[in-house]
């Protein structure tokens, strides 16, 4: 008897049958290499074909890697694999049995690996056929899960109205798959999105995506260009940039994408002073070197190895929330007692028709976006005992979600008309939310309200974020263990005030006990057990800014120090075009490669890296975001005003059990002030919630109960 996985069979030559074998072996699954002749003709998918790829028993599933003839060849498969069909003998007659126990044949998985939807048309398997054919578009695919991990919105913020504006630079795969994935998920409710493309070739491209999607200038200002310039006054920074060039030939030494892409980051930095992540398509190439070589910015990805792993191509890992809600619609139609069985779109996920899986796999993507946008996180259901949306985040969330919809309707062809046509692909829904009837604004209402729903389908629960604005350090902050204990406290009277809400820390991280600061609030969680039960908190990097200023600051060498007196001009060259800030050198950036380090290790972990030019549009940011503030020195600098510190307060107040009261919505924290009183300075903060270091270093003082 044996015990071993049943072998998954490959068929396929070239670099993806490559990097799918790989892919299955780095999770553990036994793999069988099939490789095709140069020769396509059916006669010899006969040959290679044999009784064992054909058994479900031995091979449950058969992968055919992108193959030419891919039509005849499923078909030759479907064929021989009814051949083969039948029941199983299991075991001998019993006693007073006819004939041998037989058990239905186990169904055999065919998953046909295409580049990019739609899919080749194939013949459809008969009823009772033990093969099921499956068809995975890998761009599309790899697309959505790339875009999933570096959203549009990982570096701005929704909540600040900042806009997406995506940078592709060449057109090479998945260039084309990531732009529509793109112009489905840039949509917050602040404006347009912007996309850019420059390429070479920008008019046959242009061309191409116009006559294949024609309604896309109405999702977003689309521009093509054939070289790389400085983006118009007009446009928004640049939040992402998308790399994919043509491989190198064997006569470049250097990739010409990592040069583009070099030459993109100075570009922003020095035009708009920002520091996006630069996603750089390296094919199958296997990016090496620590954390010490990473310049903040370039993101090395393969969408063929994306594609491959067995999460993906195997389990549908990134279907689930899609599957959830496909499941949730079903439930709703049976409510209404109408029968599954006659609806198209009431049938079960396998058997479903590929444009109603898209369009559940569309809805997911965006779910995401929506959390963003309202400033929410997903942790475990068990975090979470109840949330509801308020009527504003519904009305806020409907519209974006009438953006979404609009979006994939405009991408599928579907352009406005007076009355639905469905031939013509003409819809009257097709104009601005606010130019809705009620009834119509009430279906975005409804898919919006029903986000709880989903995510708790998927062991999911939604916390609303408390963002702690985390102000530059001053000389009275400690550091080493009296920083961590402090730390530790705040952390645990946070969670114990705040049991539903998601801690994020919004900070700039530039002196090395901020990031200190950081890592001990990031590393400490309360059980799931205990009372106050959370998840560790997340980040939001701010970049007054580009990374290139700040990392340079931060790895310049004992001499640089000395240079101090060195004019505008000569630190504009060494610092990436940008002059640095004039306390820059009296404060701890110039220091270790240690702390590059340590800073980088903290950007990767960042699930936003938010771009602020300068830093008045950073005391803005603080004003208008920050929940509650942290002073670590008796001074708010981005006020201009220095705070006397509040006294310190007796054990605050406590309800039942011990947890403290919390305050009323409607009531005002009191600050100490001064003679000469306290100023907030411009523009008002949206929270004066104030916790500020004792001017002595040696704890905390609170200006609300906590």
């Amino acid at each position: 008897m044996s015990f071993r996985r049943p072998s998954i069979l490959v068929l396929g030559t070239g670099p993806l049958a490559d990097q799918v074998d790989a892919g299955l072996r780095r999770e553990g699954h036994r793999v069988r290499r099939l490789d095709r002749p140069e020769s396509t003709a059916p006669d010899k998918a006969k040959i290679l074909l044999d009784s064992a790829a054909l058994d479900p028993a031995r091979t449950p599933i058969l992968i055919l890697a992108d193959p030419p003839d891919a039509p005849a060849l499923v078909a030759q498969v479907l064929a021989r694999s009814r051949e083969a069909k039948g029941p199983r003998r299991v075991g001998r007659p019993a006693d007073g049995q006819v004939g041998w126990p037989s058990r239905p044949r186990p169904v055999q998985r065919l998953i046909l690996m295409h580049p990019r939807d739609p899919a080749p048309s194939l013949p459809a398997p008969e009823p009772g056929d033990p093969s099921r054919v499956e068809t995975f578009a890998i761009e599309d695919r790899a697309a959505r899960a790339l875009l999933r991990r570096w959203p549009p919105h990982l570096a701005l913020d929704p909540g600040f109205g900042q806009i997406p504006h995506l940078l592709f630079l060449g057109f090479a795969p998945p260039a084309r798959a990531l732009l529509l994935q793109a112009l489905r998920l840039a949509h917050h409710g602040q404006g347009r999105p912007w996309i850019n493309l420059v390429c070479d070739r920008h008019e046959a491209i242009a061309a191409e995506i116009l006559a294949a999607y024609p309604q896309a200038p109405q999702i977003a200002e689309l521009r093509f260009a054939s070289e790389l310039n400085s983006p118009p006054p007009a446009a928004p920074p640049v939040s992402l940039v998308v790399v994919c060039c043509d491989a190198p030939t064997a006569e470049e030494e250097i990739d010409p994408g990592l040069t583009l892409a070099r030459h993109v980051i100075g570009l922003l930095a020095t035009s708009q002073g920002v520091s996006p992540p630069v996603l750089l398509e390296v094919g199958d190439a296997e990016p090496g070197g620590a954390i010490d070589d990473w310049d903040g910015q370039i993101i090395p990805i393969s969408y063929r190895r994306e594609a491959c792993r067995a999460a993906l191509l195997l389990d549908g890992a990134g279907d689930e929330l899609a599957r959830t809600i496909h499941e949730h619609y079903c439930d709703t139609i049976a409510a209404q007692g109408r029968d599954l069985t006659r609806e198209p779109a009431g049938q079960p996920w396998e058997r479903l028709a590929t444009s109603y899986r898209q369009a559940n796999r569309h809805q997911a993507d965006h779910f995401w976006a929506k959390l963003a946008v309202t400033d929410c996180r997903a942790v475990p259901e068990d975090l979470v005992e109840a949330f509801a949306l308020s009527p504003l985040e519904v009305e806020r969330l409907a519209i974006v979600e009438h953006d979404r919809w609009a979006a994939d309707r405009h991408l599928d062809g579907w352009s406005f008309g007076p009355v639905r046509d469905n031939a013509r692909k003409l819809h009257p829904q097709l104009i601005p939310y606010a130019a809705l009837t009620e009834a119509m604004k009430d279906l975005d209402r409804f898919a919006v309200r029903g986000l709880p729903t989903l995510a708790a389908r998927l062991g999911l629960g939604i916390q609303r974020l408390l963002i702690l604005g985390i102000h530059p350090p001053g000389p009275a902050c400690p550091a080493g263990k009296p920083l961590r204990r402090l730390a530790a406290g705040l952390g645990a009277a946070l969670r114990e005030r705040y049991p539903d809400r998601a801690l994020v820390l919004a900070a700039t991280l530039e002196d090395a006990r901020e990031r200190a600061l950081v890592r001990e609030l990031m590393g400490a969680s309360a059980p799931v057990t205990s009372a106050a039960a959370s998840a560790p908190a997340g980040l939001f990097l701010l970049l007054p800014r580009p990374l290139t200023q700040l990392l340079d600051r931060q790895t310049a060498p004992t001499e640089h120090r000395e240079r101090a007196g060195l004019t505008a001009s000569a630190d504009q060259r060494d610092l990436g075009g940008l002059p640095p800030p004039a306390e820059s050198r009296e404060r701890d950036g110039l220091i270790s490669p240690a702390d590059r380090r340590d800073f980088l290790d903290l950007l990767a972990r960042a699930e936003r890296r938010i771009s602020l030019r300068g830093t008045e549009e950073l005391a803005t940011w603080f004003a208008r975001r920050a929940e509650i503030h942290l002073v670590l020195g008796g001074a708010l600098p981005y006020w201009g005003q220095t705070l006397q510190p509040p006294s310190p307060q007796p054990s605050p107040a406590r309800g039942e059990g011990g947890r403290e009261a919390a305050a009323g919505p409607d009531e005002a924290p009191q600050v100490s002030r001064g003679s000469e009183g306290i100023h907030w300075g411009y523009p008002e903060p949206r929270s004066k919630k104030l916790i500020q270091l004792a001017p002595d270093g040696s704890g905390l003082s609170w200006n609300f109960d906590y």
